[in-house]
């Protein structure tokens, strides 16, 4: 039972890490956190954690076969288009110094519901975050879901508490003066970059690789 619970904060620890790894979900919580505040950095992170929960219970059940269906092809697409719709909210419009850009990110706050609706999508519409969970779940639900009938549901759930309190502590942490500095004074040049990179990874999921 001691090597079931180790397995299960294991697992969470390294999720918490994996937020700092690039990826669409990790560019939007850090580019709102650092442009709107920690409020909305974690709404964000909140309704990617709900689509996270979600995708954890496909991966438990049926994850596998999900993938396996020709309409899965679909689901990319979707996800692609979303993460150009991401990219281009993101990317700066306004022909503006930095000073102005500034002010205006900073008074113009997203409603936190909005916030959160745009993070569940984020990660709902992206198959790789499955893919993700499978390589960090499968091992230990092989090792213990079968000797143990609450293994899987706590595995589950720590995995969802780890999740939302990863998106906080990384919000919170870009509220530091230096890195928060750095931000304000190259907001647009730092916005299209993360703008550049969503785009990439929507292009990323248009490209076949092997499968259906």
């Amino acid at each position: 039972m001691g090597e079931a619970i180790l397995s299960i904060v294991s697992v969470c620890g390294l999720l918490v890490l994996s937020q700092l790894s690039p990826g669409p979900d990790v560019f939007f919580v850090f580019r709102t956190a650092l442009a709107q505040g920690k409020r909305a950095g974690s709404a964000v992170g909140a309704g990617i954690t709900l689509g996270f929960f979600l995708q954890t219970l496909v991966v438990c059940s049926a994850g596998h076969w999900v993938m396996q269906q020709e309409w899965s092809r679909w689901v990319l697409v979707a996800a692609a288009c979303w993460l150009l719709y991401l990219a281009w909210k993101i990317l700066p419009h306004a022909k503006t110094s930095n000073g102005v850009q500034l002010d205006t990110t900073r008074t113009q706050r997203e409603p936190l519901l909005s916030l959160f609706g745009q993070g569940f999508l984020c990660n709902i519409l992206n198959p790789k975050c499955t893919l993700f969970i499978c390589g960090l779940t499968l091992g230990p639900l092989q090792l213990y879901a079968h000797m143990l009938s609450w293994y899987t549901p706590a595995l589950v759930l720590g995995l969802q508490a780890a999740s939302f309190g990863g998106w906080v502590l990384w919000s919170t942490l870009l509220q530091w003066g230096p890195i928060r500095h750095t931000y304000l004074r190259h907001t647009r040049s730092i916005d299209t970059l993360f703008a550049l990179l969503l785009a990439v990874f929507a292009l990323l999921l248009l490209i076949p690789t092997g499968g259906n």
